[in-house]
């Protein structure tokens, strides 16, 4: 019986190469699908720390030392108001505290505008922690802590089911609790779209706006970012409310007419009430894959309006009286390292979900193009292997062949012996027969006859 055929390792090579090919291929389709999701979420370790200097504005007086414009709240109790030249800082520091999981990040962010010097006549004011003689102008012009739960993908507010959002508006440890509040804040989702689809919170007012999109023409320190703007239209804040129920500390001012600089059809000692109101542009450059803001402008305009009846003066219903004017820009230490920070989050992104996919792809075309050319090469079957050394079973031998009346064996295992039948009388004993080779057979009686 004849061997089976065995497979040598050179006829599995097509088939591993195939089988290698493919799952090389499906690693490829998969890694971007699956594997960079688990990726684009909010980090836990997030720490983010921005610090924004007033810049210049057109149309604004006031030196490049001293840009904005702010209410000198010491003139309160002087003749007349007066709004004073100013040089401000905005700083920012957003971290992750609980709850906090895989599907959400808290943030608490603390944010505050510091007075870093203001004009008071014909001098520049370097105002202390404490203030002045009255404690009216401390370096310190507001301060907020801020505490909102995100869905850690879609970074929008995720308030249900054990999230927060509340705000700190003053020196107690009571909040102010912000339950309707929608919108993205302080940093976006990853993959973020040339659309106008999003939408973005402002603290101060405690409103949400659209996002305008503009381009992406702008990079910082490297990245290349999506410009988006934002206009939050006029909010009276003195409807505001702190922990206590009560209106927000000077969101409102009750002075004279005479105070104001008077009006037509007014008695300067008439009392006015005014109340505190805001609106804002705000510019947001972010970089696309990581969803890090890397610049916000903006251009915050705080005024005092009177509170008086629809029938009244002209003058007084276009009276407005500064509060803040200011535009806040990130500075270039901040910059780069929100650029910095953003390359971190987004280049495992970019080689998990296209370099090494790529690679891996090209790699499992051409395995699976090698198994196949060696599989259609070698006809689709295994060679037979060579028999292995040891005892076989032995074929069986061929047909005799004939020549005349010759017998010619074509092969014997063993040399063909002849043996007399056994008989007792030797005088019937068969005689033996030779073959000279001539074709002549010849015969010799048995012994004994």
């Amino acid at each position: 019986m004849a061997p089976a055929p065995r497979i040598s390792a050179k006829d599995l090579i097509g088939p591993v190469a195939i089988f290698f090919g493919t799952l090389l291929l499906v690693s490829a389709i998969a890694l971007p699908l699956y594997y960079t999701d688990t990726l684009k979420k909010t980090p836990m370790d997030l720490d983010l720390t921005s610090v924004a200097a007033s810049q210049p504005q057109q149309g604004v007086s006031g030196s490049d030392g001293q840009p904005a414009k702010i209410f000198n709240s010491c003139s309160v109790s002087e003749p007349r108001a007066e709004v004073s030249d100013a040089r401000l800082t905005q700083q920012q520091r957003v971290i992750v505290v609980d709850p906090a999981d895989a599907d959400i990040a808290t943030f608490q962010a603390g944010n505050s505008i510091r007075i870093d010097s203001y004009t008071n006549g014909d001098e520049t004011v370097t105002p202390s922690t404490i203030g002045g003689e009255d404690g009216c102008m401390t370096s310190l012009l507001t301060a907020t802590r801020d505490l909102v739960t995100t869905n850690r993908e879609t970074a929008e507010p995720q308030i249900s089911g054990g999230g927060q959002s509340e705000v700190k508006v003053d020196a107690s440890d009571n909040s102010v609790s912000l339950p309707d509040r929608t919108g993205l804040q302080y940093r976006f989702p990853f993959g973020v779209e040339k659309s106008d689809k999003y939408q973005y919170f402002d603290l101060t007012t405690r409103t949400t706006n659209p996002l305008t999109y503009v381009d992406d023409s702008t990079e910082i320190h490297g990245v290349k970012t999506l410009h988006f703007t934002q206009e939050v239209p006029e909010v009276d804040l003195s409807t505001l409310v702190d922990a206590n129920d009560q209106q927000l500390a000077g969101t409102s001012l009750d002075q004279t007419a005479g105070w104001y600089g008077g009006f037509p059809g007014s008695r300067n000692s008439d009392r006015l009430p005014a109340s505190l109101v805001q609106s804002s542009t705000r510019d947001l450059y972010v970089d696309p894959v990581s969803g890090t803001i890397l610049n916000e402008q903006q251009h915050i305009r705080q005024s005092y309006k009177l509170n008086v009846s629809e029938d009244s003066p002209q003058e007084m219903l276009d009276y407005r009286l500064t509060a803040l004017d200011v535009v806040f820009s990130y500075d270039q230490d901040t910059q780069e390292a929100l650029a910095s920070d953003a390359k971190n989050l987004s280049d495992p992104i970019t080689l998990w979900g296209r370099w090494i996919p790529i690679v891996i792809g090209i790699v499992g075309v051409f395995l699976l193009a090698v198994g196949i050319w060696l599989l259609f090469r070698g006809g689709g079957q295994p060679k037979p292997a060579a028999a292995a050394d040891g005892p076989s079973e032995p074929e069986e031998p061929e047909e005799p062949q004939y020549s005349g009346r010759q017998y010619v064996p074509q092969q014997y295992n063993e040399p063909q012996q002849y043996e007399q039948p056994y008989d007792p009388d030797q005088t019937r004993q068969i005689p033996v027969v030779k073959d000279d080779g001539d074709g002549f057979t010849d015969w010799s009686p048995p012994r004994g006859s």
